[in-house]
């Protein structure tokens, strides 16, 4: 009898402690009007003999929250690069610069064993762009420049 007594005193005892109540996972916040984002664009850019231009086209683009560390300022000047505006509405947002991906300077050794260096024009090549953006409404303007001085606007792209 004292061990039912003992028995039904520990189940009253057990069953009157207070419960945590579950946990609840948050979900990700969406991005709002002045969230910071991470943009990778995938990008192909052909050369379109037909019309003498150069030609480019999105495939395929990745959005995530954050924010890009600064980076170490490498300085190159080549005689053939692309320039990508980054606009928000229609102020500027950053600028920056890449070699030309159809039009390169390629380094190499030769049968005498010297170093040597040579340019090299590619029909089609895809490459890709990191950016910062911050809200929506945001979108790009690449341009290019060739040795020859003159800068050409080849697309604008819509984030």
């Amino acid at each position: 009898m004292k061990t039912a007594a003992v028995l039904l005193l520990s189940v009253i005892i057990i069953s009157c402690t207070s419960t945590k109540p579950p946990e609840t996972k948050k979900q990700p916040a969406a991005f709002d009007s002045d969230s910071n984002a991470i943009v990778f664009v995938v990008l192909k850019i052909r050369k379109d003999s037909a019309q003498g231009k150069n030609i480019i086209e999105v495939v395929s683009k990745t959005q995530s929250a954050g924010i890009i560390k600064n980076k170490a300022q490498t300085r190159t000047d080549p005689e053939n690069y692309l320039t990508i505006d980054t606009f928000k509405n229609d102020s500027l947002f950053s600028t920056m610069t890449m070699e030309h991906p159809l039009l390169k300077r390629i380094e190499y050794i030769d049968d005498k064993n010297t170093l040597q260096s040579k340019s090299i024009e590619l029909d089609t090549e895809e490459f890709f762009i990191r950016l910062h953006i911050k809200g929506k409404s945001n979108w790009l303007r690449i341009s290019e420049t060739l040795k020859n001085g003159l800068k050409k606007e080849l697309t604008t792209i819509q984030l």
